[in-house]
C-alpha cells in the first residue's frame, strides 16, 4: 500500500513539472558598449525534467556587427524554480557591434525538446526574449578609419637575413606583426604597404590571422634583389582607440634603407628618333580616332535624316497619286484600294462622290459609281481604268490649284 501511494505521488509530482512551459532567461552585459567592443549575451533555457536532446537554437547574425561563440561558450546548469529543480543549459555569445547604432539582439524561436516522464517527450517552440544594445564611437575617435579598438595593440617589423652584407642575388624575409588585444584579429588591416622597388622580385605570402589571447596578423613578403643599389622600406604607421587611456594612440615601425653590393640595374635607354616616331604615330592614330568618331555622328545624322524624309515622302499625297496611278494599271480591287488611301492623303474624311461632284465632271462620277459597283455589288460590272484615271488627274489638278488660291493671300487695293 506504501509503494502504491508513493508510486502515485510521482506520477502527480511529474505531471505538474511537465505541465509547465520551460523558461527562456536572456541578460545582456553591458547594454552599452563603443564600437568594436564586445557585449556578452547569455541565453539560459530551464525544463523541469531534462533534456531529451540539446535546445536548437537560432541564427543570431545581426548586420552589421559579428556574433560569436566563443570556447567552452555552452555548460549546463540548474535553478530552483517552485521547490523543484529545474535543469538547464547556458550559452553564451559575444556580440561586436561595426558601426553606431541600436542592436535588437532576440525575437526569433528556439526549439527546445524535453522528458516527460510516463509519455513521449515534448517538443516546444517558444520565442527568445529581446535585448537591445547600444554602440558608439568614443569621442575623439570618429575619424579613425579603419576604426580599431583595444587595451593594447603593438606593431613590429622583422627582417631575416644579413642586412650588413647583401649582394645581388641574395633574399631577406620581411615580416610584419600586428598584435591587438581587445577586438578579433579580423578587425586588422592590411599592415604592409605596397612595394615597388626597380632591381627587387617582391613575393608576398598569404597573411595569417590568428585569435587567441590577442588577436595576431602576421604578413611575409621575400625580397629578392637581383641588381646592387640603395633600397628603402617604407615606414608604417597605425592608428587605434586606446581604451585603457580613452585616447587616439599611434603604432609605428620605423623606415629601413638597405644597401646591396652589385651592379646596378641599367636605366632604360630612349632612342629619340624612335620616340618622335612613336609620338607622331600616337598623334596621328589619335587624330584618325577623332576624325572617325566625327565621321560616323554626321553619317548617322545624314542616314537619320534620310529615313525621316523617306518616310515623309511614304505618307505624302504624291506618293499615294503614284501608288493610285500604278493600280489603275491592274484590277478594279486594287485601284478602288489604292482611291481610298489618296483621297485620305489629299483631304481627311473627303469621299469619292464628293470629290467627282466639286472638281471633276459627271464621266468622272460615273467612273467612281462603276468601280465601287463592281468592288462591292456585282462584279461583271465593268470600268474604264484608264478613263477613271485620266478623269482622277483632271480633277486632282482641279482641287490643288483651287487650295492654291484660297491659300494665296489677297493683294491690297493699287490706289487706296
Amino acid at each position: 500500500m506504501r509503494r502504491a501511494i508513493l508510486a502515485f505521488l510521482l506520477l502527480v509530482s511529474g505531471g505538474t513539472a511537465t505541465a509547465q512551459d520551460p523558461v527562456i532567461q536572456l541578460s545582456l552585459t553591458p547594454e552599452s558598449v563603443a564600437v568594436g567592443e564586445s557585449a556578452q549575451l547569455q541565453v539560459t533555457v530551464l525544463v523541469p525534467t531534462w533534456f531529451t536532446e540539446p535546445p536548437v537554437y537560432p541564427s543570431l547574425e545581426l548586420a552589421n556587427s559579428i556574433v560569436r561563440l566563443p570556447p567552452d561558450s555552452s555548460y549546463p546548469t540548474s535553478e530552483r524554480i517552485g521547490g523543484d529543480t529545474w535543469s538547464g543549459i547556458v550559452r553564451n555569445y559575444r556580440v561586436y557591434p561595426l558601426i553606431s547604432g541600436a542592436f535588437r539582439l532576440g525575437g526569433q524561436s528556439l526549439r527546445i525538446s524535453y522528458a516527460n516522464p510516463g509519455s513521449d517527450p515534448i517538443t516546444v517552440v517558444l520565442p527568445l526574449p529581446e535585448a537591445t544594445l547600444a554602440a558608439t564611437v568614443p569621442q575623439g575617435a570618429e575619424s579613425l578609419d579603419p576604426y580599431i579598438a583595444g587595451r593594447r595593440l603593438s606593431l613590429t617589423r622583422q627582417i631575416d637575413g644579413d642586412l650588413d652584407n647583401l649582394e645581388a642575388g641574395d633574399a631577406v624575409v620581411v615580416r610584419t606583426v600586428a598584435e591587438l588585444d581587445g577586438l578579433p584579429a579580423m578587425f586588422l588591416p592590411p599592415l604592409s604597404p605596397e612595394l615597388e622597388l626597380d632591381g627587387v622580385a617582391i613575393y608576398a605570402d598569404e597573411p595569417v590571422v590568428e585569435d587567441g589571447d590577442v588577436a595576431r596578423r602576421t604578413e611575409k613578403v621575400t625580397l629578392v634583389f637581383e641588381a646592387g643599389g640603395d633600397f628603402s622600406l617604407p615606414g608604417i604607421e597605425l592608428d587605434w582607440w586606446d581604451m585603457t587611456s580613452q585616447s587616439v594612440v599611434t603604432a609605428t615601425v620605423p623606415e629601413v634603407s638597405i644597401q646591396v653590393v652589385g651592379p646596378a640595374i641599367a636605366p632604360a635607354e630612349v632612342d629619340e628618333p624612335i620616340a618622335r616616331e612613336w609620338r607622331a604615330t600616337l598623334f596621328g592614330g589619335a587624330a584618325l580616332i577623332v576624325t572617325l568618331f566625327i565621321a560616323w555622328r554626321i553619317l548617322r545624322r545624314v542616314v537619320a535624316r534620310a529615313k525621316r524624309l523617306a518616310e515623309e515622302h511614304r505618307q505624302s499625297e504624291q506618293h499615294a497619286f503614284r501608288q493610285l496611278a500604278k493600280a489603275c494599271g491592274g484590277d478594279s480591287r486594287k485601284a478602288h484600294h489604292a482611291l481610298l488611301a489618296w483621297l485620305a492623303r489629299l483631304e481627311p474624311g473627303l469621299d469619292a462622290r464628293r470629290f467627282a461632284r466639286e472638281w471633276g465632271d459627271d464621266d468622272l462620277a460615273h467612273n467612281l459609281d462603276a468601280l465601287a459597283a463592281g468592288v462591292y455589288r456585282d462584279p461583271q460590272e465593268s470600268v474604264n481604268l484608264d478613263a477613271l484615271f485620266r478623269g482622277l488627274r483632271d480633277a486632282r489638278r482641279n482641287y490643288l490649284r483651287t487650295r492654291s488660291d484660297e491659300a494665296r493671300p489677297a493683294l491690297p487695293p493699287l490706289n487706296p
